[in-house]
């Protein structure tokens, strides 16, 4: 086996997920949601509006605290100031779950995942998660997926406060486990924040191309992150089975 440490991005790697946050259909539903539930009055048009100023406003005041240049936020800080912070914790988090759902149009594992993950695990390998994830809905989705003990640990955005592409996300999960970077590879389906990460800190990667890219703009963002084909497994189909060759594990048995 040529790696004992095996790092997955979530959403796109892992999880087949569908949102659209850019619906006006969902914005005016969560308008009349607020004004129903919470005595909140606000059109959908300016509700996105506040949202997205805020999500901004926060990233900042983060990121002047931390010093990343991918700050990671809490997305219940943004709905709690939409709310006046009028309601409890509970409240808004149900409106950040709310929201999530009902942006959501799929949520399913990719084939393979699992019998991957039983192969690592049957040759040794530790498994862990690296995700740009809010955990207050993440958590939820790992549920429903079967995934949420699938992990040696997890290590999601919003919980730490940064996020991929900033080195120090990645670092602080090798660094909590003692990981090597020659025994470590990063498997993700994003070339900037995935592959982008690993490279930086001198890491293989393994990019799964869920996304059906061009193998023309797969090179070019390889080339934009200074990643070398010498270090990365290109998946073109995007299957995670190709992770098991990759690594010299055999498939688990049927």
């Amino acid at each position: 086996m040529k790696y004992q440490n095996y790092i997955f991005d979530l959403y796109g790697t892992l999880i087949d997920i569908r949102t659209n946050e850019d619906s006006s259909m969902l914005w005016e539903w969560m308008s009349i949601e607020l004004q129903e539930k919470y005595n909140t009055f606000i059109t959908g048009t300016k509700l996105q509006e506040d949202y997205l100023r805020m999500v901004k406003e926060e990233e900042a005041v983060l990121a002047a605290q931390n010093g990343s240049a991918y700050p990671e936020i809490k997305i219940e800080k943004v709905w709690n100031r939409i709310l006046d912070g009028s309601c409890s914790s509970a409240d808004t988090e149900q409106v950040c779950k709310t929201f999530r759902e009902t942006s959501r149009a799929r949520l399913q594992l990719y084939p393979g995942v699992q019998e991957v993950f039983a192969a690592i695990r049957a040759a040794g390998g530790h498994i862990y998660l690296l995700s740009n994830a809010q955990w207050i809905f993440t958590e939820d989705e790992l549920k429903t997926c079967g995934l949420i003990d699938a992990f040696d640990d997890m290590f999601i955005s919003s919980e730490l406060g940064i996020k991929k592409p900033d080195r120090d996300f990645l670092r602080k999960l090798m660094e909590k486990h003692n990981m090597d970077v020659q025994d470590t590879v990063m498997i993700g389906n994003e070339v900037k924040a995935d592959v982008g990460i690993a490279t930086a800190v001198g890491m293989d990667a393994i990019y799964l191309n869920t996304g059906q890219h061009t193998m023309g703009e797969i090179k070019n963002a390889l080339l934009a992150c200074n990643a070398s084909l010498d270090h990365v497994v290109v998946a073109k189909n995007g299957d995670i089975r190709l992770v098991l060759r990759a690594a010299g594990i055999p498939a688990m048995k049927k």
